[in-house]
């Protein structure tokens, strides 16, 4: 028996776990030696890539290791670098068979940190194709799986629309961009953007937000915030919160991505246009639905707002999606005005997803209707893809 507890479930937030040598077996031979270290070089981090890629080669060829894999793929000890099919697309599509979802989004993990790390122009461009290249490759091994190919919008739009097109020559359903314009550089509302968003749109591509991907050194609450006189945990080679505060900060910019996308009148010149905001959690959904109209009504007659056919919260229900984390209140949330939103996300094989995000959803949803159970397991889904069914 699969994983999958209902006939159909989407699953719109899965990674691969790349090799340390995995960017650079696509990149262009002439930025090989000139990318950034994986893992920033970092010991610990070589040394469980190194682990995971022994214990794969062995379990490949010993039916017992792989079946003990099986067995227990969903476990602690098999997520990350250790996860079936964490960076092998034939292992990973057994994995996906026994989860038994019906599709999965996959993002990259490490090899985006490396990639963006680049200072050099040149090697950062070949880096993001490389990134795209290979991610395509993985995905390649299972049709269910739709890789979210990374779109640099800060390089401006004529670069974006060209990046645009060999994204979709690789096939790739999404795109990932980041949430902030560079300082100084332009707004990604600006109307020079228009023919990417039209692009997009004519596409059926969605557009993703993605933790880590910002613009910038991720960093969710400044730094200073910390010299608190206190022992607080700071996590500063990843993008996953280990503190409470970090915790709270993480949807602020692309709150800030979403509000100008719907006041600057991206959404309504693109009614097709669809984003999914993924690992960001959700709990903040409904007080921001509340507070966009606030603001629309504080402003309206202060700046010229006479564009907006809808209330900024009815663009948010209408074309973005949002993923929770395993053990949010999604229950509530549903019925409480997210009912078109949520999307369902394992977060496989990242640790963060947990041992069984199914049962820690699944706990919040008791006297949840069907309705809305389809909505988040797999409806929401297929609205975010309406126009570009890929699975």
């Amino acid at each position: 028996m699969p994983y999958a507890h209902r006939p159909l479930i989407l699953d719109a937030d899965t990674h691969m776990m790349e090799r340390s040598d995995w960017v650079s077996a696509f990149a262009d031979p002439d930025i090989r030696a000139r990318l950034a270290p994986f893992g920033k070089g970092e010991a610990r981090v070589l040394s469980a890539v190194s682990d995971a890629v022994g214990r794969f080669q062995a379990r490949s060829t010993d039916a017992r290791l792989r079946a003990e894999a099986e067995a227990d793929f969903m476990s602690m000890k098999f997520k990350g670098w250790h996860g079936l099919g964490a960076f092998d697309g034939a292992e990973r599509k057994r994995a996906n068979d026994l989860m038994g979802f019906g599709a999965y989004l996959v993002f990259p993990t490490e090899a985006f940190n490396q990639v963006i790390a680049a200072t050099d122009p040149e090697v950062l461009a070949g880096g993001v194709r490389a990134l795209n290249r290979g991610l395509a490759d993985f995905c390649g091994a299972d049709r269910r799986m739709g890789g979210v190919g990374y779109l640099r919008l800060a390089d401006g739009p004529e670069a974006a629309l060209a990046a645009l097109g060999e994204i979709v020559a690789l096939g790739l359903p999404a795109v990932l961009v980041d949430t902030l314009p560079p300082p100084g550089g332009m707004g990604f509302t600006h109307p020079a953007y228009d023919p990417v968003w039209a692009r997009i749109q004519d596409l059926g591509l969605a557009v993703t937000l993605h933790i880590g991907a910002t613009g910038a050194p991720y960093e969710p609450v400044p730094q200073a915030v910390f010299n608190n006189g206190r022992e607080t945990p700071i996590h500063r080679t990843g993008d996953a919160p280990t503190d409470a505060v970090s915790y709270m900060g993480m949807p602020f910019e692309a709150q800030v991505f979403l509000a100008a996308m719907i006041f600057d009148g991206v959404l309504e010149r693109f009614p097709r246009l669809r984003i999914a905001v993924v690992e960001l959690g959700a709990s903040w959904v409904v007080s921001f639905l509340k507070h966009l109209d606030q603001s629309f009504r504080a402003f309206r007659r202060l700046q010229d707002l006479g564009h907006l056919t809808l209330l900024p919260s009815e663009y948010m229900q209408r074309q973005v999606k949002v993923t929770p984390f395993a053990g949010e209140d999604i229950g509530w949330l549903l019925t409480s005005g997210a009912g078109d939103m949520l999307m369902f996300a394992s977060d496989y094989p990242h640790h963060e997803g947990t041992d069984d995000p199914i049962g820690r959803y699944e706990r919040t949803l008791a006297g949840t209707g069907e309705p809305l159970r389809e909505h988040f397991y797999h409806r929401n889904f297929e609205a975010l893809f309406a126009d570009h069914i890929w699975w």
